[in-house]
C-alpha cells in the first residue's frame, strides 16, 4: 500500500472523534474494525476503507498489515478526546516536529515493538490533549516508551523509592532517562529512583500511582564525618602560613621586580 494513503488514513482518523465512536462495537477481527472506523471519515472514508481491505491476505503488504494492526489498537483508545483537543494536538505536533502530523504519528505508532505499547502511547496523546503534559514532554516520553523493553515497563512502579534490580534492568532503564541515580554505595551497590520524566510516564502513560515525594540529587552512602576522624588535622598556624605565602606570591607577581626578573631570564 502506498505510504501517502497510509498517511491520509492516519491523519484523518486521529482528528475525528466520530471515527473512534464506531470502534465500540465488536467485529470479527481488527481489520474489519479498522475498516468500519475509517469508513466514518467524511468524503473519503469509503475509498480508504477499500484500500485497507486490499491488504487482507496479501503477503506483499505484511508491513502495512502489521502497521494497521497496531494503529487500530492505538486509535481505539482515543475515545475520550474531543474534536477540538485532537485538532489542537496535531497542530502542535506539526509545529514542533516540523512535519505532517500523519508522518509523525505513523512513525510513533510503527516504531513501537509491542502492540500493548500502543495503549500507553494513546494515553500520552490523551494527557497532551487535556493539557496535563507539554508537547515537548509528549515527544520525550514517546521516545522513552520506544526504547524501554515492554517486559520492563511493569517494573517501573518499583522505582517509586530507592531500588536496584539484580536482573539488570536498572542500568538499562537508567540509560533511557526514566530513572535517576539516587544512592551511590560502593558497598551494597547503587540505587535508582524514577526521574521527573519517569514519574510522568508512570502516571500518564501507564496510569499508575506515583509516590508523593521524589528525592532531589544523589546521596553518597557511607560517607560520614565520623569516617574522617583519623584524617590529620591542619592547625590554625599552618593555615595562616599558607595564606601569607599565597599573598606574598601574588604581591610579587604584580610588582615591577617580577617583570624585571622575567626580562632578565629571557636575556633582555
Amino acid at each position: 500500500m502506498d505510504n501517502e494513503i497510509i498517511k491520509q488514513i492516519v491523519s484523518k482518523s486521529v482528528v475525528s472523534s466520530t471515527v473512534v465512536a464506531k470502534s465500540k462495537y465488536d467485529y470479527i477481527n481488527w481489520l474489519d474494525q479498522l475498516c468500519v472506523i475509517v469508513s466514518a471519515i467524511p468524503l473519503v472514508g469509503g475509498s480508504l476503507a477499500t484500500e485497507i481491505q486490499s491488504i487482507r491476505g496479501s503477503s506483499t503488504d505484511y508491513q502495512a498489515y502489521e502497521f494497521f494492526r497496531k494503529f487500530t489498537c492505538f486509535i481505539c483508545e482515543l475515545g475520550e478526546l474531543t474534536d477540538k483537543q485532537r485538532i489542537e494536538f496535531v497542530t502542535e505536533v506539526e509545529k514542533v516536529a516540523k512535519d505532517a502530523s500523519g508522518n509523525v504519528i505513523m512513525g510513533l505508532v510503527d516504531r513501537l515493538d509491542n502492540i500493548n505499547k500502543e495503549k500507553i502511547l494513546a494515553n500520552l496523546v490523551i494527557a497532551k490533549g487535556k493539557g496535563e503534559i507539554s508537547i515537548e514532554d509528549f515527544f520525550r516520553l514517546s521516545s522513552m516508551l520506544e526504547r524501554i523493553p515492554y517486559v520492563d515497563l511493569a517494573k517501573l512502579e518499583l522505582y517509586n523509592q530507592d531500588f536496584y534490580d539484580d536482573e539488570g534492568d536498572s542500568e538499562l532503564l537508567f540509560a533511557t532517562g526514566v530513572l535517576q541515580q539516587s544512592v551511590i554505595d560502593a558497598d551494597t551497590g547503587n540505587k535508582y529512583v524514577l526521574s521527573k520524566l519517569g514519574r510522568k510516564l508512570l502516571r500518564f502513560g501507564l496510569g499508575l500511582e506515583v509516590a508523593d515525594m521524589q528525592p532531589i540529587g544523589t546521596k553518597v552512602a557511607s560517607l560520614e564525618w565520623d569516617n574522617m576522624s583519623d584524617t590529620e588535622q591542619i592547625s590554625k598556624e599552618e593555615i595562616e602560613n599558607i595564606v601569607e605565602r599565597q599573598s606574598a606570591k601574588q604581591i610579587y607577581n604584580e610588582s615591577d621586580q617580577a617583570m624585571f626578573d622575567y626580562d632578565a631570564i629571557r636575556g633582555k
